[in-house]
């Protein structure tokens, strides 16, 4: 993909599926041959993470707290953040192959996903605001009723925001190439990709940290003056949540602003120096998806026990059923061992 001086990175929103083979050969095999391998098992630790997790909260908790509907949704968030990585995988040495549909669809669900992701940590850091700080408040809307209200209201603004992508994303013909890329409207394609630069910098990082901050200040001033230990634990594993989804997509968001800046004329950054930053970010926020599953079977002791229940289920019924199949060969074997013996049949085989 070519980058010009006058163009924000396209990869702000095109590096999905859009990066063509010249560019990763270019970059050298290390990074040609290592990306899809990455995407590759990020898929595979994220589709199983997260599912598990889902089986978790379903099977066990029943979706009986506001937090564990809002966890649920986030679960679903990432899996359709996980979707789009094999297509990834795919296009970084391959064109585009799946279509005008899919391209839209896809490119819909993998923002659709980010932006659910963040909503639902910032929701659920409100959630335990509320629970810690006021109390009194929390206990008439601190539900599972209106945990499912709000997380409606989550999805429907995660994918408005997404929008753009589902409008302009479309399959393109470039030297024999076919990308899924974003395309404006040439007469108004500058300000198009600056806004929805701005979409992601501030739904994704400026207002969810802004909440976020308010929301662990005003708790840990409440904590302070509080000894109960189950208080303190209930925001640990929410607090490493938030803190892990910034660490992994801080940076991204950093990259991205800079796109901005640069597409303006306000700073002058060589265009590769760029499409670097933008690569090595997009691959560290790319990790996130399959971390939380670890997050909380570190963080929740909890959910260790249900999560060695449902591993530990299916090796039991495998166990139980060899025990069983060995009963009914033993009790067959020694109903005709008895006929025989009641023949007068005296083997050695059958006395043994």
């Amino acid at each position: 993909m070519n980058v010009t001086d006058n163009s924000i990175l396209d990869t702000t929103y095109d590096y999905i599926y859009s990066e063509s083979t010249e560019t990763f050969e270019n970059s050298g095999t290390f990074t040609f041959h290592f990306l899809p391998a990455l995407y590759c098992l990020a898929f595979s630790f994220g589709l199983v993470g997260n599912v598990l997790v889902i089986l978790v909260l379903v099977y066990y908790k029943k979706l009986q707290t506001t937090t564990d509907v809002y966890l649920f949704n986030m679960a679903v968030s990432d899996l359709l953040f996980v979707v789009s990585l094999p297509f990834i995988a795919y296009t970084i040495k391959n064109e585009w192959i799946f279509g005008n549909a899919m391209c839209k669809m896809l490119s819909t669900i993998y923002f659709v996903g980010f932006f659910s992701s963040i909503f639902f940590i910032t929701v659920m850091s409100v959630d335990r605001y509320f629970a810690i700080v006021h109390v009194v408040f929390a206990l008439k809307v601190r539900n599972v009723r209106w945990g499912f209200i709000i997380s409606i209201i989550v999805w429907v603004l995660a994918l408005s925001i997404s929008t753009p992508n589902f409008i302009f994303h479309k399959i393109v013909m470039t030297d024999n190439y076919t990308e899924c890329v974003l395309s404006y409207p040439e007469n108004n394609e500058q300000n198009w990709k600056i806004f929805c630069s701005l979409l992601i910098n501030i739904f994704g990082l400026v207002i969810p940290l802004f909440i976020l901050l308010f929301s662990y200040v005003h708790i840990l001033k409440t904590l302070q003056n509080s000894k109960c230990k189950q208080k303190r634990c209930a925001i640990r594993l929410i607090l490493i949540v938030g803190i892990v989804f910034f660490l992994f997509w801080t940076p991204y968001n950093v990259v991205v602003f800079l796109n901005i800046l640069q597409s303006s004329g306000t700073i002058d950054l060589e265009a590769e120096q760029l499409q670097t930053a933008t690569d090595l970010t997009h691959t560290l926020s790319l990790v996130h998806c399959c971390l939380n599953p670890i997050i909380y079977t570190f963080a929740g002791e909890k959910f260790r026990v249900y999560l060695r229940s449902i591993i530990n289920k299916p090796l039991k019924c495998m166990h139980s059923s060899r025990l069983v199949g060995s009963y009914k060969a033993s009790v067959t074997d020694y109903a005709s061992s008895t006929s025989r013996i009641s023949k007068g049949s005296f083997s050695s085989e059958s006395i043994l």
